[in-house]
C-alpha cells in the first residue's frame, strides 16, 4: 500500500501539529526541525500493511474532523496550533473507542521517529551504548523546515 504525496504531506504536518518544537526550555526542537520525511519513507515501507492502512484511516479522519469537531469546513493542516491541539484533545476524547485512538496512533507513529533521532537523544539525556548505529533515515534525511 502506496501512500499519495499529498498523505505524506498531510501526515508530516500533522506530525509537526503534535510535536511542534520550542515549547520548553530542554528541547526547543520540533519535527520541523528533523529529518521527518526520511523517517516516513523509511517507516512506510517497512511497516506492516496494517499498521500502514490503520495510518492512513487515521490520517483521513483526523484531516477532515474540524467539519464534525469544530463545526468548520476546512482541513486538519490549515487550523492554527491551538485549534489543531483541540482538535486532537476533542477527538481524544470522543466517546467512540475507535476515534478516540487515532490521535494515540499518529501520536505514536510522530514520537518513533522524533525520539529515534540522536540529537533528541542527547538534548533529553538518553546516552548512546558504545557501537550503536544511528538509523538510516538520519543520515539520508535533511531538515524538514
Amino acid at each position: 500500500m502506496k501512500f499519495f504525496s499529498f498523505e505524506r504531506r498531510w501526515l508530516l504536518e500533522i506530525f509537526e501539529a503534535i510535536l511542534p518544537g520550542e515549547t520548553n526550555d530542554r528541547l526547543e526542537l520540533g519535527a520541523r526541525d528533523l529529518p521527518m520525511v526520511a523517517f516516513l519513507e523509511d517507516f512506510l515501507e517497512h511497516a506492516p500493511w496494517r499498521m500502514r492502512a490503520g495510518l492512513r484511516g487515521a490520517l483521513w479522519v483526523v484531516q477532515f474532523s474540524p467539519l464534525f469537531l469544530l463545526g468548520r469546513p476546512t482541513l486538519f493542516t490549515r487550523l492554527s496550533n491551538d485549534e489543531g491541539a483541540r482538535c486532537l484533545t476533542r477527538l481524544g476524547e470522543h466517546r467512540a473507542y475507535l476515534l478516540r485512538e487515532l490521535p494515540v496512533l499518529l501520536k505514536m507513529v510522530a514520537c518513533m521517529g522524533f525520539c529515534a533521532h540522536p540529537e533528541v537523544q542527547r538534548r533529553i539525556g538518553i546516552p548512546r551504548s558504545e557501537g550503536e548505529e544511528t538509523p538510516p533515515w538520519v543520515e539520508r534525511g535533511t531538515r524538514n523546515g
